[in-house]
């Protein structure tokens, strides 16, 4: 990812003493990400990069101060952000803002943006993080919603309460399972249908024009383990799913939807209650998910199943004019 696919601008780029030029997963990621409480680590994003498909429109940029590297910044051409923005990040080492290099990253996100035709790019900002919050604003950012981190220890899991709530579900005809050990494509597609039908309802898609590829949601799971499914009958109704969340030896949330014909039935905490289980049993112990302020049904199971608050998230977008 050391070159532009598709983003039609032009780098490096010199402001003063500051320099943003093209980067890569040769950089020293981690270093450029101390003290950053978003950044999950180089390897989660070099098995990202691995799994987008070879056309998509993408860049991966630095910023020098005085020739010494100081920021990354990755920008992804699709419209798979709230409002169609396409998914950017840029973090500034915090001993070198206020000298203009997060200014310079943003137009270079600004140019990227207008050169793949979308409407603006899109971030996080850590709730917790005033000074990066505030710059955001300065910078034309815009605060789109909040994202609620919450944190299930399995080793004090209410296993009554989790057992409960698989019970009324299963009580109502529904079945809840795993991919099989041995899933094929065909399991797999079908799993990723299930979420990309969901997802569309989900607040985090509102506005958003490209759904995530088959080959990036493949790339989160790697077990089978990892996804549940609801079935109604010989139809799939909802579906929950884990990835590895290294940085806190645990696990996240990746989705967890069920379809519109479904809902009302209890099957979102049924879903997360039944793999909460299934995972700690495999020998887990943590289990992180993030949820918009506005997702009560998700924000309920949650709390049903014991989730405790996380210090959270801020999603922020800067619109880019024609």
């Amino acid at each position: 990812m050391a070159d532009t696919t598709a983003v039609q601008i032009v780098l490096p780029r010199q402001r003063g003493t500051v320099t943003v030029r093209t980067g890569g997963l040769h950089e020293d990621l981690d270093a450029l990400h101390e003290g950053d409480p978003l950044w999950w680590g180089k390897d989660f994003v070099a098995d990202r990069v691995r799994s987008m498909p070879p056309d998509t429109p993408h860049l991966m940029f630095i910023g020098e101060l005085d020739g010494e590297p100081v920021a990354d910044g990755f920008f992804i051409g699709k419209g798979a952000a709230q409002k169609g923005f396409a998914l950017s990040g840029v973090y500034v080492l915090p001993r070198a803002r206020r000298r203009g290099v997060g200014r310079a990253m943003a137009e270079v996100l600004a140019d990227a943006t207008a050169s793949c035709g979308l409407p603006g790019f899109a971030d996080s900002v850590h709730e917790q993080d005033e000074a990066s919050l505030a710059a955001a604003a300065s910078l034309g950012y815009e605060v789109v919603g909040h994202h609620r981190e919450s944190l299930l220890d399995l080793d004090t899991l209410d296993e009554a309460a989790a057992r409960a709530s698989v019970d009324r579900a299963e009580a109502d005809g529904v079945v809840l399972r795993p991919l099989p050990d041995d899933a094929d494509e065909t399991d797999w597609r079908q799993a990723y249908d299930i979420a990309i039908q969901a997802w569309k309802d989900a607040p985090d898609a509102e506005g958003s024009t490209d759904p995530l590829p088959y080959s990036v949601f493949r790339g989160f799971f790697p077990a089978p383990s990892y996804v549940l499914l609801a079935w109604a009958g010989d139809q799939p109704v909802g579906m929950t799913s884990v990835m590895d969340r290294v940085k806190d030896s645990a696990l996240n949330t990746f989705f967890t939807g069920v379809l519109r014909d479904g809902r009302g039935r209890g099957l979102s905490t049924a879903l997360k209650a039944k793999h909460a289980l299934l995972m700690r049993a495999a020998g887990h112990h943590k289990i992180y998910t993030q949820n918009m302020d506005q997702n009560a049904p998700i924000l309920a199971a949650n709390d049903r199943l014991g989730f405790t608050i996380e210090p959270g998230y801020y999603a922020v977008g800067r619109p880019v004019g024609a």
